[in-house]
């Protein structure tokens, strides 16, 4: 074995042993002690982060902070890399925006200088525009490590900060939606699925899941069926939307504030939607099917119906005042 492919091999066995000895190491790859130790000190200087151990279990030992082996990429393959972070420019969080970045500039530094011309180029060329938010979602990294660990967070939530209310969730896992990062998480206060928005969460801390009285199994939840699991029928409010066939594509474009919801479409290419609310959402889907117009009317409940017309009403009176 060429020694370039074995310090390949040498630095992927380390991360997935992450403890062993030199005598260890020398035995598997089938060189002497004095040269898997040089092979050691290379990839130390590398950057593979090794630190060594004295005393009867001694040793050595990977830091947390792993080195992943060489990757070897097309320049297709590099160019769709910074395609897609190029479309997420526009979001003021992402997950790990900051290793991501770093990520780029170590890849950016080692490409030949004609095809950092051409992604220099497409900057310029494609754009993925999304609704630009001043509210900054601070920890959309814990969520996302609740969610695929399965760990209860403890969060302080509110629209603001004096008015928050401390409760530990298990998030589902997270998502963006018109510039906005949300997080479907069970909630113990409520004890029920509920859709927090991130930029509203003020602290986050994984929490003890000991102090948990009754862990929840979320295994079979995940974002693509999270909406089976919302709503319970004791606090369900029934809707029902009577849709044009603007109003369908309309309602399509946001469909993820209904991911339980349904709609029945006539053969004239109009419809209605049937969905559950919670009671206190009511003026927030007001102002949703407000915004449709003619081509939402809502027949049930009443309460949204009166809550949709009052914003109507008041529309109509403003025109009449700048007309006067």
């Amino acid at each position: 074995m060429s020694k370039s492919r074995r310090l390949i091999e040498l630095m992927m066995a380390v991360n997935r042993k992450r403890k062993f000895t030199v005598k260890e190491l020398a035995e598997e790859f089938g060189v002497s002690t004095r040269t898997m130790l040089r092979d050691l000190q290379e990839l130390s200087g590398m950057g593979v982060p090794l630190y060594s151990e004295v005393g009867a279990g001694g040793g050595y030992r990977v830091l947390t902070e792993r080195s992943l082996p060489p990757i070897s990429f097309t320049e297709n393959e590099a160019f769709s890399i910074f395609f897609a972070c190029h479309a997420l420019r526009h979001y003021s969080s992402l997950p790990f925006k900051a290793s991501a970045e770093s990520a780029l500039r170590k890849f950016f530094a080692y490409l030949p200088d004609d095809l950092k011309n051409r992604i220099d180029d497409m900057r310029h060329r494609v754009d993925f525009f999304t609704h630009k938010r001043a509210q900054r979602a601070e920890y959309l990294e814990i969520l996302l490590q609740a969610s695929m660990e399965r760990l209860p967070v403890t969060i302080d939530y509110g629209v603001r900060t004096d008015q928050t209310t401390r409760r530990t969730i298990q998030p589902v896992g997270i998502y963006a939606d018109e510039g906005y990062w949300f997080c479907p998480a069970y909630c113990y206060l409520r004890k029920a699925y509920r859709l927090f928005r991130v930029d509203r969460i003020w602290s986050a801390a994984i929490a003890n899941a000991e102090t948990i009285p009754e862990p929840v199994d979320v295994r079979e939840v995940n974002l693509s069926n999270f909406g089976l699991y919302f709503q319970s029928e004791s606090e369900s409010v029934n809707v029902k939307v009577k849709l044009t066939a603007k109003g369908i594509e309309l309602f399509r474009d946001k469909s993820w504030l209904f991911p339980w919801g349904k709609i029945r479409v006539s053969d004239a290419g109009t419809g209605v939607l049937e969905a559950g609310i919670r009671a206190s959402e009511i003026p927030f889907f007001a102002e949703y099917f407000f915004s449709f117009g003619a081509e939402a009317i809502v027949l049930e409940p009443n309460d949204l119906k009166e809550a949709v017309r009052a914003k109507l009403i008041h529309a109509l009176k403003e025109y009449d005042l700048s007309n006067a």
